[in-house]
């Protein structure tokens, strides 16, 4: 019996988690848009990142809530002073003008500040206050100020946040807008009756606008979260689809492998078994000049014997689907050991039971042992695999011959094993000096 000593009791396993596992958000998922309520600032205030104000309005609708406003001023004042005497006061209508221009000074601030600052704080609450106090000076003198007082519906939620300032704003309009719509402070004050009733339908219908453009947001906030997990469905099914076809491909491979070794067994190994058989045969019955030349064509037969075996191994299926990782690389050496009469060790106590790239850890393993059988004549091998953080770290070193990396013409199979691993997102590293062995290590993401 060939010694080979296979330790894998795996005391110290661990699992890992693939990197495209999620801890998913996972899911990651798409970016989430930033909310008209929620303005994102980073650092210290004067170099604050603020969210464009109205960024749900074309560019003619941007302008428009900026100039219209000053329209709807300077028209009710204009209005007021084309009437003449015959129910406003010329006077009061004249005074009118100092709170109307200070208001067009103090709309322009508010526009300023807005764009800086963005909505809220305790600047725009206070500017917003003085703001509604100019409105009421300037209703007290002209009524027809209440054309402009309007704008106050639309301000609510442009200027100010939370819920307890546009509200205000939203019931502050509302009464300004009944001062004006009654004839002034005079005849509200002689018939607060008519005030008060028109008071509550302003109310009723500035409840009513608030209601609908809430329904409005709640129906738009649907439909990006509905837009969000679509996007998110589709990337989840490109990912799925991506590893449907890289499933499909890794199968039709192993299938061609398989029918090449099954190919190279029935056939060209067959056929060298018949030569060899034939040389045999005929050894003994031809002179010895030529029984020479008869060996050494049968010992080439046989090289090429063993090379055929040796490519019907390498090229034979090593499915995982039924043992795990572990339990593939500790056959593989068992079985290797078993046919090249070497002592062989297998160490997989800090090693994980499962994880992906599991093939590439069996094909690099594969290669290696080919190596060490064609050239290193080595008497023992070690071969470990263990987890390191997210990467296996497969290590196969032997006794044998060594070579010098530097000087050595690398053929096939260290290429093979360095392009199998930068594949897989890994690499590979080989330390070795003539007659100082082979140490062939490879990391492979899990």
């Amino acid at each position: 019996m060939v010694p080979v000593s296979l330790r894998s009791s795996h005391a110290g396993v661990r699992t890992a988690r693939a990197p495209h596992e999620s801890a998913p958000g996972a899911d990651p998922g798409p970016a989430r848009p930033v909310p008209r309520e929620t303005e994102r600032r980073t650092g210290p205030p004067a170099q604050q990142d603020v969210v464009p104000i109205d960024g749900d309005l074309g560019p003619l609708g941007r302008r428009m809530i900026v100039v219209i406003p000053l329209l709807l001023l300077v028209v009710s004042w204009g209005v007021a002073w084309a009437a003449g005497t015959g129910w406003l006061e010329q006077d009061a209508v004249l005074w009118a003008l100092v709170p109307t221009f200070a208001l067009l000074m103090l709309r322009g601030a508010l526009e300023v500040l807005v764009r800086r600052r963005g909505r809220g704080g305790s600047l725009m609450s206070l500017l917003y206050a003085l703001h509604l106090v100019l409105v009421l000076w300037a209703t007290t003198l002209n009524p027809l100020t209440c054309i402009y007082a309007f704008v106050g519906y639309l301000d609510a939620d442009r200027y100010l946040r939370g819920r307890l300032g546009p509200a205000a704003v939203v019931v502050l309009t509302a009464l300004l807008c009944a001062l004006g719509q009654v004839g002034g402070l005079v005849v509200a004050l002689a018939v607060p009756q008519f005030y008060a009733s028109l008071a509550v339908i302003n109310l009723m219908i500035a409840g009513a606008m608030t209601l609908l453009t809430g329904e409005r947001e709640r129906v738009l906030e649907q439909r990006e979260k509905a837009a969000r997990e679509l996007d998110r469905v589709n990337r989840e099914n490109a990912r799925l689809q991506a590893q449907l076809m890289d499933g499909a491909r890794r199968s039709g491979v192993a299938e061609e492998r398989a029918r090449l070794s099954r190919e190279i067994h029935d056939t060209v190994a067959q056929g060298l078994v018949g030569v060899i058989r034939q040389l045999e045969a005929v050894r003994e019955d031809i002179d010895p000049s030529s029984r020479e030349r008869v060996a050494r064509a049968e010992e080439a037969a046989r090289d090429s014997l063993l090379e055929a075996r040796r490519a019907v191994e390498a090229l034979g299926p090593h499915q995982l689907h039924d043992a795990d990782v572990v339990d593939a690389l500790a056959d593989l050496v068992a079985r290797w050991a078993h046919s090249h009469r070497v002592v062989a060790t297998f160490d997989a106590d800090d090693a994980p039971r499962q994880g992906r790239n599991g093939d590439v850890l069996v094909r690099i393993l594969q290669e290696a042992l080919s190596n060490i059988a064609r050239h290193a004549l080595a008497r023992t091998v070690e071969v470990s695999v263990a987890g390191v953080g997210d990467e296996w770290l497969l290590q196969i070193r032997d006794d044998g011959t060594g070579f010098d990396p530097a000087t050595v013409v690398r053929g096939h199979g260290l290429g093979n094993m360095a392009e199998r691993a930068r594949r897989a997102g890994g690499r590979l590293g080989v330390d070795s000096a003539a007659g100082r062995g082979c140490a062939i290590s490879a990391w492979i993401p899990r």
